[in-house]
């Protein structure tokens, strides 16, 4: 009975917390949930730089374990230098002293070697992590780029549609100009009456080239006239030949007449 109590009265008391746990969360509010893209951008410039910081100590580390190589590589020269010269002296004991110390120092130096390539491996490595993370990033933000541009470009659908309807103006342009560089058809006339009405105006322009063409060498002739007559008027003046007694049978020609003409003036 008594343990009985005492569980009825811890449930009493445990129920009685929990109703002023509740009524203490209502009066003050309830906790503010963490923003997640504080909590990605908070945890990623803290990623970047523990990054940077386990970077700048692995250097740092390799540079205080190069330094550590340096003293022992002089020790070991100090050891050697040491061992030649009680050797020299014929103490051996000391010289071994100095041989075994310097083999501790190779021992010590070779665990130094090892420690410092796997500080650079793991150095390497992070660099590249960096340089890779840097990377994933500004493909990350070039893809989100271009899905924004394409959304508002409408999509490839929307491209397609457009380039569509590009080319169908196009096509509709270019039928315009053919249309417009058609000769227009005036009236019904016939080719026969065409032809016809050409060959009337060929004629006609021919008619009139023949009359150019006569007027022409009529004036010619009578230029050619007019010189001959000033030429029997320059010549001097001389009695004529007595006529003949007997016609000729025939009429003169021109030149009949020049070669009787110049036949006188060779008389005089």
């Amino acid at each position: 009975r008594m343990l009985s109590k005492v569980a009825r009265g811890a449930k009493d008391s445990e129920e009685e917390g929990i109703k002023e746990c509740s009524l203490s969360m209502n009066l003050f509010g309830r906790k503010k949930q963490p923003d997640i893209g504080a909590q990605s951008s908070s945890s990623g410039s803290s990623s970047e730089a523990t990054a940077k910081a386990a970077i700048d100590k692995l250097r740092e580390t390799t540079e205080t374990l190069e330094k550590k190589e340096e003293h022992l590589l002089r020790k070991i020269d100090g050891e050697v230098k040491q061992a030649r010269t009680f050797n020299s002296a014929g103490k051996k004991r000391e010289a071994l002293m100095c041989i075994k110390r310097k083999k501790m120092y190779e021992k010590q130096l070779e665990q130094i070697s090892a420690s410092k390539m796997t500080l650079e491996t793991q150095r390497l490595a992070l660099e590249n992590l960096n340089i890779n993370r840097a990377a994933l990033q500004a493909q990350k933000a070039g893809a989100d780029a271009m899905k924004q541009m394409t959304s508002q470009m409408g999509g490839v659908e929307a491209v397609e549609d457009t380039m569509d309807s590009v080319e169908e103006q196009l096509a509709d342009a270019d039928e315009i100009g053919q249309a417009m560089a058609r000769p227009v058809q005036l009236g019904d006339a016939d080719d026969d009456e065409l032809l016809a009405e050409l060959e009337e105006l060929e004629e006609f322009e021919q008619e009139g080239l023949d009359r150019k063409l006569t007027s022409v060498k009529g004036a010619a002739k009578n230029e050619e006239s007019a010189y001959e007559e000033a030429e029997l008027e320059s010549w001097p003046s001389a009695p004529m030949p007595s006529a003949p007694t007997s016609m000729p049978s025939a009429a003169m020609t021109d030149e009949d007449r020049e070669l009787a003409m110049l036949e006188a003036s060779m008389a005089m």
